[in-house]
């Protein structure tokens, strides 16, 4: 990875797959865009004049990608920078990166008149999340994804078709099981069945059930890796456990969700684990021993892989925000989180009321309350952006003048703060190369599935029904 303090520009739109930056757009005139062309370029000078690179460019993090790779078990070499140095790197980091992402800092849309009925579904999100976490509703990582994707709008799915298509799933691997002489309650034959449901084509109605004489014979189509907008650039819907459902297609957000919600209508042990930009099934065997599994191609991967390939530090395992297992109180926590994403996605951060309310709450159910990287990430983009807005209100271009606007100096102290606890935490930024890269080295059949997949986001009947043999 890239030696000395990460960049504040990666660290923070490098978050998960499932929480992408975006800002509410705005139209800019020309003198505006040009003005902003000015203010960055005055920035990157001033941080090279300080000796610090400005913020690498995509283009610049993949060309080096093989490099740092080689590099990263040196990342405990790097440079140690004195508080000073630090601080006026950071600033002229968010300087650069905040007048970049929102250049229209002064309007204030999160007061516009109708703004707060625009966001009415995402607090109703909240307020069913938070009252299953208090235990007055039952706790069901289905139900928790439902309500964030509703928020957003636009459904594949309507909650009845929801419902029925996750209890048809079920219904279909223990009909499976029954079928293929499983125990149909056994933990372990559960996972084989959700894991053959998932990634191969089964039959179900060739042996008869006692409970269901006249059950048809039925077809299930696997899941497909969604190749075409596996990052979500092209429609923010393509994250939606939903959208794998209606289209039958995936990533590595939604497909792990869907084996874990499908792992929860079956009774089965499931839980959900992170790794950088990437999430992936964990469940026990009878005996109590976890294994991994990779519902993006159906692999059996070691945390060593992970380790490996996702740039995963031993401080990271061991503070538990990497490689861990969330069980269903933490999935539901995390879906909390993911709902603060999702707001963020589509409003931009707002005041940060709604996002700091979804993070502060979500954060008491994660080991030492802190145990959510992505928490953590929106956090500090939080504070940043407020940071950012006092500057550009009070026209600072120039970070030795920040003591003389009121505030600033405590929310540049807050940044640095929160920016030293991820660092604490084993977080590190990776290039999105390293996820492009292991997508092709878990499953060669990509061009295949790309080509059969006209449009990601077309719905596709996955049960087929075939006709009775006479």
């Amino acid at each position: 990875m890239k030696e000395s303090f990460v960049t504040f520009l990666t660290l923070i739109f490098s978050t998960n797959l499932f929480c992408q930056s975006q800002n509410i757009p705005i139209s800019l005139h020309q003198e505006q865009q040009n003005q902003q062309s000015q203010v960055q370029d005055q920035n990157r000078q001033m941080m090279q004049q300080l000796g610090y690179s400005p913020p690498p460019t995509q283009q610049e993090i993949n060309s080096n990608w093989q490099k740092q790779n080689e590099a990263r078990q040196h990342a405990g070499e790097q440079q140690q920078l004195n508080s000073q140095q630090q601080q006026r790197k950071q600033l002229a980091e968010v300087l650069y990166e905040g007048q970049r992402a929102e250049p229209s800092l002064n309007k204030e849309y999160w007061n516009a008149p109708g703004f707060n009925e625009k966001t009415k579904s995402y607090s109703n999100a909240f307020n069913t999340i938070k009252d299953m976490l208090t235990g007055k509703k039952s706790l069901s990582v289905k139900d928790a994804y439902y309500e964030i994707e509703n928020a957003w709008g636009d459904d594949f799915l309507s909650k009845t078709e929801y419902d029925n298509y996750i209890k048809k799933s079920a219904d279909f691997i223990n009909q499976w099981l029954f079928e293929n002489g499983y125990d149909i309650k056994n933990n372990i034959a559960q996972q084989y069945g959700l894991q053959k449901f998932m990634t191969d084509t089964l039959v179900i109605g060739k042996k008869k059930n006692f409970e269901s004489p006249n059950i048809p014979q039925v077809v299930h189509l696997p899941f497909n890796y969604d190749y075409q907008d596996y990052k979500a650039e092209r429609d923010y819907r393509s994250y939606h456990v939903m959208k794998t459902l209606a289209t039958g297609n995936g990533q590595c957000h939604n497909l792990p969700l869907v084996y874990v919600i499908l792992a929860e209508a079956l009774g089965a042990k499931a839980y959900l684990s992170h790794a950088p930009i990437h999430d992936f099934v964990k469940y026990p065997d009878n005996k109590g021993n976890i294994h991994n599994f990779e519902a993006t191609s159906n692999w059996q991967i070691s945390d060593q892989w992970y380790k490996d390939y996702l740039y995963i530090k031993s401080t990271a395992e061991k503070s538990r925000i990497y490689l861990d297992t969330l069980n269903k109180e933490e999935m539901v926590a995390d879906a909390m989180i993911e709902l603060a994403c999702s707001y963020k996605q589509k409003f931009g951060i707002g005041d940060g009321a709604f996002i700091n309310q979804c993070v502060d709450f979500a954060m008491n159910y994660f080991p030492n309350k802190d145990a959510n990287i992505y928490g953590w990430l929106l956090r500090q983009k939080t504070i940043s952006v407020k940071l950012d807005r006092l500057l550009y209100k009070n026209g600072i271009k120039d970070m030795n003048q920040i003591n003389t606007v009121p505030g600033a100096p405590e929310l540049l102290q807050q940044l640095n703060a929160i920016t030293q606890k991820i660092e604490s935490l084993g977080y590190q930024e990776i290039p999105d190369k390293a996820y492009d890269y292991m997508v092709q080295s878990q499953d060669n059949k990509g061009k295949a599935l790309d080509s059969m997949q006209t449009n990601n986001l077309q719905k596709r009947e996955t049960f087929i029904t075939l006709k009775n043999e006479k």
